[in-house]
C-alpha cells in the first residue's frame, strides 16, 4: 500500500456516517482507494448504501488530520502491516485500519481482554489485580478499554510487564479519557499502545463505547469479566467476543452482590467460571499458543499466633473490626496492635468503610 493509497483511505475515513466497517467492505471491493473515488456513485451505493454519498466529503481536511496525528505522536496501521492484530482481521467488521499511540506488541495471538465495571469493589479489584499479574507474567498482552474501575487496575498492572497492554478507546487517541488517566496513557504509550479506530479529537460520545468493545474482543484470544453488574459494558464485550468465536471467562464473585448479578449470568449463559490462572491456560488451544503454567508460590504467612490468627480471618472481601473480633475470639486492643502490624508488613490492606482486606 502506497502513502498516497494511505492518506486517501484516511481522508475517506473522515466522511460524515462513515465507519471503519464500511471502509473494509470498500476495501475488499477494490484495493484501490484511487479507483472507489472515480467509481459511479450509484455503484457504490451497492456496496455500502446511502451513505456513499458522504464518502466524498470529508468534515475535516486530510492534511489537519495527519497534522494531529504527527502531534500526538500517532499513526495509521492497515492489516497489510505487521503490527495489525491479527485476530482482529478475523472478526466480521474490523476497522480498516487503527490509529496508533505506541507500538502494538508483536505477540500476535496472545492477548487476553480484561474488563469490568466502572464501579468496581475493593474485592473485585483485588481479583483485578491478581489476573493482570498472572495474565502478563505468562508473556499476554492485556487488552482493555481505559475506563474507570477494572480496566484502570488492569492497565496498571500490566504496564509494568514485559508483554505490556493495550488500550482501545471510545474517543480520539489524542483524547484520553477519563482525564484522570492521561499519566496511566502516558505509560501505556511507552509500553504499549493506544488505539481507536475514531479520527482524531474525537470527543467520548456514549454510542462509541460499546462499538469499540468489538476491537477490545477482536484482537484477543479470550476475554475475561472480572466484575459486572446486570447493565454493563463489560456484558457487550464478552458478547462480541461469543460472536467472534471467542473464550469467555468470569471471575467468582458474591452472589449477594448486585456488582456481579451480569457476571453470573454470563455463567449461566455458557461463560466458563474461573477462580485461578490456570482455568485461563488450560483452555487455550489456539495454533501459536503454548500456555506456560507457572509455578505455584508458596504464599507468605505472618509470623506470630496472634497475627496468623487474624489473618486467617481476613480474606479477599472485605471486613469490618466487630466480625473480625467475633471469628478471632481477641479483644480489641489486641486486634489493633495486629491489624497495624499486618497493615506495615503489607499483608492487609484497609479498605472503604474501615474494613479489612486481604493483600497477599
Amino acid at each position: 500500500m502506497t502513502e498516497k493509497e494511505r492518506l486517501k483511505w484516511i481522508e475517506f475515513s473522515l466522511a460524515k456516517g462513515i465507519t471503519q466497517p464500511d471502509l473494509s467492505l470498500l476495501y475488499k471491493f477494490k484495493r484501490d482507494p484511487f479507483e472507489i473515488e472515480e467509481m459511479d456513485i450509484e455503484e457504490l451505493k451497492n456496496v455500502m448504501g446511502n451513505r456513499a454519498d458522504n464518502l466524498r466529503n470529508p468534515r475535516t481536511k486530510v492534511s489537519e488530520e495527519v497534522r494531529r496525528m504527527e502531534k500526538a505522536g500517532a499513526r495509521a496501521v492497515f492489516p497489510v502491516d505487521e503490527e495489525y492484530p491479527a485476530l482482529l482481521k478475523e472478526i466480521p467488521n474490523p476497522p480498516l485500519f487503527l490509529r496508533v499511540r505506541g507500538k502494538i506488541p508483536a505477540n500476535a495471538e496472545r492477548m487476553i481482554a480484561v474488563v469490568g465495571t466502572r464501579r468496581a469493589s475493593s474485592y473485585g479489584r483485588r481479583i483485578c489485580e491478581y489476573f493482570s499479574e498472572e495474565i502478563a507474567g505468562r508473556n499476554f498482552t492485556v487488552v482493555s478499554g481505559l475506563a474507570r474501575g477494572i480496566d484502570t487496575v488492569a492497565h496498571s498492572v500490566a504496564v509494568k510487564s514485559a508483554s505490556g497492554t493495550v488500550a482501545v478507546l471510545g474517543c480520539g487517541a489524542d483524547v484520553i479519557y477519563p482525564g484522570e488517566n492521561k499519566l496511566l496513557a502516558e505509560k501505556i504509550i511507552s509500553n504499549g499502545a493506544i488505539v481507536s479506530e475514531y479520527p482524531m479529537g474525537t470527543i467520548p460520545s456514549k454510542q462509541n463505547f460499546p462499538v469499540r468493545n468489538r476491537i477490545i474482543s477482536g484482537m484477543s484470544c479470550g476475554v475475561l469479566v472480572v466484575e459486572a453488574p446486570q447493565k454493563s459494558g463489560a456484558l457487550i464485550t464478552s458478547s462480541f467476543a461469543g460472536d467472534q468465536g471467542r473464550d469467555v471467562w468470569v471471575a467468582c464473585g458474591d452472589i449477594f452482590d448486585k456488582n456481579f448479578k451480569g457476571s453470573h449470568a454470563l455463567i449461566k449463559d455458557g461463560a466458563k467460571l474461573c477462580e485461578s490462572i490456570e482455568d485461563i491456560m488450560c483452555e487455550l488451544n489456539l495454533p501459536g499458543i503454548e500456555p506456560m503454567p507457572k509455578a505455584p508460590a508458596t504464599a507468605p504467612s505472618p509470623e506470630g499466633s496472634g497475627e496468623k490468627k487474624i489473618y486467617s480471618c481476613i480474606g479477599w472481601k472485605p471486613i469490618t473490626l466487630d466480625e473480625i473480633k467475633e471469628k478471632s475470639g481477641l479483644e480489641i486492643a489486641e486486634i489493633f496492635k495486629t491489624l497495624t502490624n499486618l497493615q506495615i508488613n503489607g499483608f492487609i490492606d484497609n479498605s472503604a468503610g474501615g474494613k479489612f482486606v486481604r493483600k497477599k
